[in-house]
């Protein structure tokens, strides 16, 4: 593996967490990307104070810094979006985020990109049976075939940061559904819905990074997502089981629908079973957690 130096934006996120130590265990330099000044103390990471939605300010900050790579791991979820205007600054940093860090790149002299995508780009649905591949349609139209102006905005920054990665010739990397933090808040479920979503634990979808660097073929997409998609009610249960707390509330859809309009669709009416066969023939990626119940299981113990 090529030693690089990489930025990092997203060092000190969720799973930025996981992903600056895996760098840095591969031989790799780190320069991380935080608004918080002591964020990455201890890591062994090199720090950058600077907001990514503030250009002017991140790219002088960046002046005569050199890099091979640069990640963009950047989202602002710090808990379930409830609304469509909690998603807005997530929005943001995908799409003018992704220019700022195209940009970055271009300045410290940087070759390599890869930036984190998202499973319900798919669409918001039940897309059934069928395996989900890096071919599906991705940010464009729903199960019906007509445009999904509820979400327009969200799929419309998903294309946008996937266009402008792929344009540098750089990777995206579509995750499912994050798990592997015992302290995550749990949230109410369905009582009916049994639609299943792609997982991935938070270490796994940081290897997965360190791979596309180092044997991720130009402006591909890869899948990231464990052996066993899930409902949402038992991703929560898993979440209660190894945090030791009690399960979820469970709530009828209507009430799920009016407490969270955005969010709830994840939990009443999307199904999608996004498979990794890509990632796992190119990259030699494979989950150390096929499951979040042997996350769950391990964890609890």
């Amino acid at each position: 593996m090529e030693r690089m130096r990489v930025l990092v934006g997203g060092a000190s996120g969720a799973i930025g967490k996981f992903l600056v130590p895996q760098l840095i265990a591969a031989g790799h330099e780190v320069i991380g990307i935080t608004r918080t000044r002591g964020a990455l103390a201890g890591t062994g990471a090199r720090e950058i104070v600077a907001d990514v939605l503030d250009r002017h300010a991140l790219l002088a900050a960046l002046r005569g810094v050199k890099a091979d790579a640069v990640v963009h791991q950047l989202t602002a979820l710090k808990k379930a979006p409830r609304t469509i205007h909690d998603m807005r600054a997530t929005d943001r940093l995908r799409s003018e985020g992704t220019s700022t860090l195209v940009a970055a790149a271009r300045l410290t002299g940087a070759t390599k990109f890869v930036a984190a995508s998202i499973f319900y780009g798919y669409g918001f649905g039940n897309l059934g049976l069928r395996p989900i591949d890096e071919t599906s349609r991705f940010g464009l139209l729903n199960t019906f075939g007509t445009p999904d102006h509820a979400n327009e905005s969200v799929l419309q920054a998903l294309l946008a940061l996937e266009e402008q990665v792929h344009a540098f010739g750089g990777i995206s990397l579509r995750y499912g559904l994050f798990y592997g933090d015992a302290h995550a808040e749990v949230s109410p479920v369905s009582r009916t819905w049994n639609g299943v979503l792609p997982m991935v634990h938070l270490s796994d979808a940081a290897r997965a990074v360190v791979l596309a660097l180092d044997r991720g073929n130009t402006r591909e997409v890869y899948n990231i997502a464990d052996d066993n998609p899930t409902t949402y009610r038992d991703r929560e249960i898993a979440i209660a089981r190894a945090a030791g707390r009690r399960h979820p509330q469970s709530l009828p859809d209507g009430l799920l629908r009016i407490a969270a309009p955005f969010g709830s669709q994840l939990l009443t009416s999307t199904s999608v079973r996004m498979v990794s066969d890509k990632a796992r023939r190119e990259l030699g990626w494979e989950p150390e957690f096929p499951s979040i119940t042997q996350w769950a299981d391990a964890t609890a113990r």
